[in-house]
């Protein structure tokens, strides 16, 4: 019986784009460098702010990522929660979960104090653990956050889902040898998700909530 799910953040649960991209592109503007449309960081996030900012310079710029990283934090610690907002249907879902006795935990790769900032305000006391960047593991997809929110939720991985909208969630899932389910509604869409291989793909938030409860007796 499936009775955990395990949530990617930026792209599943709250659609966090803009103000990643609105952040990035003041650091570049204050370096007089081309700023990127917002479109374009659908494929630059997804692992974790240092990759996010290495594509955004661009190889030719990457002498002064390190001083970037640390002006982005500064600017993003400032309106991370601007325009960021859960998907449609993500509110109803997190509920039915949370009512029907489904631990829940979020694993992502946005930096680690923003992530638990970001959930408890959306989410306030609806998720077991919510584990981010930080250097106590590697970042996704290798798996070890993964293995510490399992314990955080006193399950195994048999009994959990692994939820996502890129390959990264897919590949973090398959490396901790878990059933995933890929959102359409992120950053990367349906077809990456498909291609990585992930056991069920959904367009809306509540089909989420039918998988489970169909599968209820696995």
């Amino acid at each position: 019986m499936r009775k955990g799910c395990l949530f990617d953040l930026d792209g599943t649960l709250v659609n966090s784009l803009t103000d990643l991209a609105l952040s990035t592109n003041e650091v570049l503007r204050n370096h007089q460098l081309p700023q990127h449309d917002i479109s374009k960081y659908n494929h630059f996030v997804g692992n974790g702010i240092q990759k996010l900012m290495e594509r955004a310079l661009g190889q030719e710029h990457l002498d002064i990522l390190d001083e970037c990283l640390r002006e982005f934090q500064v600017v993003y610690a400032r309106r991370y929660l601007d325009h960021t907002q859960p998907y449609e249907g993500i509110m109803e879902l997190i509920e039915t979960l949370y009512d029907q006795g489904i631990k829940l935990s979020v694993v992502t790769n946005k930096p680690h104090d923003m992530a638990i900032q970001i959930v408890e305000h959306l989410f306030p006391n609806r998720f077991v653990s919510i584990l981010g960047q930080q250097d106590a593991y590697p970042i996704k997809p290798n798996p070890e956050s993964v293995h510490f929110a399992l314990m955080a939720m006193k399950l195994s991985r048999q009994d959990c889902y692994f939820i996502g909208d890129s390959d990264v969630d897919i590949e973090t899932g398959y490396r901790a040898d878990m059933k995933t389910i890929g959102v359409s509604w992120g950053f990367r869409g349906r077809l990456e998700l498909e291609e990585a291989g992930a056991d069920y793909v959904v367009d809306e938030a509540m089909e989420i909530w039918r998988i489970i409860n169909e599968n209820w007796g696995e």
